[in-house]
This record gives structure tokens, C-alpha cells and sequence, in this order.
């Protein structure tokens, strides 16, 4: 059985500041559209997107010591976090994974835009991949 892709989600990158990721993407004509707190994540979200082509991009910044970015950023430094495609249904990508040896990471978790799950690097080449399966009012839609 194949995983259902519906689309390719965003790209994340991390850092501890929005100002220079975002002066970039805005000479690609990538410009903000909003930014939430992930609680169950312990970060900060600033979003991205090209209004014609529909290309997403993620800045997430974290909250504090205690949250795993703070960690991600002090031993790898600022940069590419994760790839995030949007699937039918998150449940049975999961088990898919799971079934083929994939490892996920921590749990399932929810922001504005769906359900999420992490595909950990070590099933995946060195890759973090993301999973959303978008809520009702983003399916069938660029954003």
C-alpha cells in the first residue's frame, strides 16, 4: 500500500531570529502570512508564501531552553529542520511507517493548519520529514 501525498506541505527551517531567513525569501517574493505559538511543540511559528505558485516556507524559533529546537539550534545551528508533505489520512501513514521499520518521532500534535507527525532522520536517510493531514477548510486549496 502507498502513502496518499495531496501536496507538498512547506519546507521549515530553523533559527533563533525571523529577520534574516525572512529578508531572503522576501527577494523571492515569499512574503508573510502570520505566525503561531505550537504549544505542544514549545515554538514559534512565522509563515510563509509566494501567492502565484503557492511555495510555503515554516520559520520556527523556539521557546525557551527546555524546548528540543533550542537544542536542535545550539547543536546543529540555523537552518533546514524539516520537509512536510500533506497526506490523506496521518493515521495510516503512521502505521505504514511503523510497518515498513520507520521510526516516528514524539506524538502526534495539532496547529492551525492540521495534524501533524514526524518521520525520525534514522528511518529516513538523515532527512526529518513532516506529515499534516490538513483540516477541512485548506484541503483542495493552495493555502
Amino acid at each position: 500500500m502507498t502513502i496518499k501525498i495531496t501536496g507538498f506541505e512547506h519546507v521549515s527551517w530553523a533559527a533563533a531570529e525571523v529577520e534574516p531567513a525572512a529578508r531572503i525569501l522576501g527577494l523571492f517574493g515569499i512574503e508573510p502570512t502570520g505566525y503561531e505559538e505550537i504549544h505542544e511543540q514549545a515554538v514559534t511559528s512565522n509563515y510563509f508564501e509566494e501567492p502565484n505558485s503557492g511555495v510555503r516556507f515554516e520559520i520556527i524559533r523556539p521557546w525557551g531552553e527546555g524546548s528540543h529546537l533550542h537544542r536542535f539550534l545550539k547543536t546543529r545551528g540555523a537552518g533546514l529542520h524539516h520537509i512536510c508533505f500533506q497526506v490523506e489520512d496521518l493515521d495510516n501513514a503512521c502505521a505504514q511507517i511503523k510497518a515498513a521499520g520507520g521510526e516516528l518521532v514524539g506524538e502526534t500534535f495539532e496547529d492551525s493548519r492540521g495534524r501533524h507527525a514526524f518521520i525520525h532522520p534514522r528511518s529516513t536517510g538523515g532527512v526529518l520529514i513532516g506529515m499534516i493531514e490538513l483540516r477541512p477548510e485548506f484541503k483542495n486549496t493552495k493555502g
